[in-house]
């Protein structure tokens, strides 16, 4: 992978939306026919705003408050305040997964990571309304809700991912009290730090990690260095099963970590199938042989949330939503769109499945819906992806990446050249993963 500095991609990073508008080129002129990344090729200084006249009465729907959706909410009423829109979420406040691994941790309160829906709406006009999305009729453009029907002009759904269990293990949610995967972020974060903190001398942690894709963060190796470091400091050991066939994100940098700080007490294994489960003894049964620990942190693998299927928005057979590469809108049914985690990344994007991302294709949505209220032609996306990991309690790494869609593979894919991670991991690094952790949740949740 080609190497840039930290500093040029936090220029670039920072662009996540159709149109680099949002981020300062709203005095630029533009061809309707480019996209923002054949226009420009860095994200200039932020300037003021520009917001479209359109008229009163379209109102957005969005199901899910997440990155994607309360990024959506947010943008949409700052680009143009007459939008009228409707979050609606079954949760009043979202626990943040992207820095969750550091509660897992003791490195962060998750009073820190757990954001108010209804502060987001008091902030920009947004009408939240805390409900159970039951049903979706297209064709009348109904949202069915356990607090009662919406009627909207463009629904977008953001619902994030779920588990994949495998039958085969009888491991499914009401197993989680023991071997919590902590995902999904919430009460199961704080099951797993309560086990963290009485790690003990002696012990062993398994660690399996989830076939890619994955919602990352949190990361799994960024969690398997944090168990690491845990280990170092108590006396324990660490065996990590992965059924891919290595690590798959930041590889140089994490396999450094694995073969020198935790040369000793970490095992990686990947291609590792895992055939079998014994709860009571807590063994792990696998294609490589038997593994017993004290504290075994299964994560499943994933597949879009539960709501992209009880909607209709999946194909049969799939486990992810079918979008439009160039705008995110259904293929299944007419002015619903999907952003973040929950897309088909393989004939759709090669973007991972990560809160930027989330928050950048919420940037998209919002821009492109305000144009077309406007009258006008959606831009196709350019955005931008940053991920910190932590490597132990001080030191983090990073990659940073930039995508854009290629209208010969209709696609979104990386940008030739546009990617890159640190030499080392560093203080500097998690100091700057902090800014950035702290500057997204400001951005979407604020």
């Amino acid at each position: 992978m080609k190497k840039i500095s930290r500093r040029n991609f936090v220029k670039t990073t920072a662009v996540s939306a159709a149109s680099l508008s949002l981020f300062g080129l709203a005095g630029c002129k533009k061809t309707e026919q480019k996209t923002a990344a054949e226009q420009t090729t860095a994200a200039p200084a932020a300037t003021e705003i520009k917001t479209e006249p359109i008229k009163t009465g379209n109102t957005v729907v969005i199901a899910g408050g997440g990155y994607g959706g309360a990024t959506t909410a947010k943008y949409l009423k700052i680009l143009n305040p007459s939008i009228n829109v409707i979050l609606v979420d079954r949760n009043a406040e979202h626990i943040s997964c992207a820095m969750s691994n550091e509660v897992i941790f003791g490195l962060r309160d998750i009073s820190e990571i757990t954001m108010p829906l209804k502060r987001l709406a008091d902030n920009h006009g947004i009408d939240f309304r805390q409900a159970e999305v039951t049903g979706l009729d297209g064709k009348k453009k109904i949202l069915k809700t356990s607090s009662g029907d919406i009627a909207y002009d463009k629904l977008v759904v953001s619902p994030g991912i779920s588990m994949d269990y495998d039958p085969a293990l009888n491991f499914t949610e009401d197993k989680q009290a023991s071997m919590p995967h902590a995902w999904i972020a919430g009460k199961q974060t704080e099951i797993l730090r309560d086990m963290v903190s009485q790690i003990k001398s002696g012990d062993t942690v398994i660690l399996r990690t989830p076939v890619a894709l994955y919602r990352c963060p949190p990361g799994p190796y960024e969690r398997a260095c944090l168990f690491g470091s845990t280990a170092l400091k108590k006396g324990a050991k660490v065996v990590v099963l992965d059924p891919n066939p290595q690590i798959m994100s930041k590889k140089p940098l994490f396999e450094k970590a694995f073969n020198t700080t935790y040369k000793n007490i970490l095992q990686y294994i990947p291609n590792t199938k895992v055939t079998s489960i014994d709860f009571e003894k807590k063994i792990i049964k696998t294609d490589k042989g038997e593994f017993q620990g004290t504290l075994i942190n299964f994560i499943p693998d994933q597949k879009a949330g539960e709501l992209v299927f009880t909607l209709g928005l999946v194909e049969n057979g799939k486990k992810w939503a079918s979008v439009d590469p160039k705008t995110f809108e259904s293929t299944l049914i007419k002015d619903v769109y999907v952003i973040g985690d929950a897309i088909d990344s393989a004939p759709v994007t090669e973007m991972p499945k990560s809160g930027t991302i989330a928050n950048a294709t919420g940037k998209v949505v919002a821009e492109n819906l305000v144009r077309i209220f406007a009258g006008k032609e959606p831009l196709v996306p350019f955005v931008g992806n940053t991920c910190y990991s932590l490597v132990n309690d001080t030191e983090a790494i990073w990659i940073a990446t930039l995508y854009e869609y290629s209208a010969e593979k209709n696609k979104i894919v990386t940008r030739n050249g546009a990617n890159g991670i640190p030499e080392a991991a560093s203080v500097e690094n998690r100091i700057n993963g902090d800014s950035w952790g702290n500057n997204i949740l400001s951005d979407t949740f604020i």
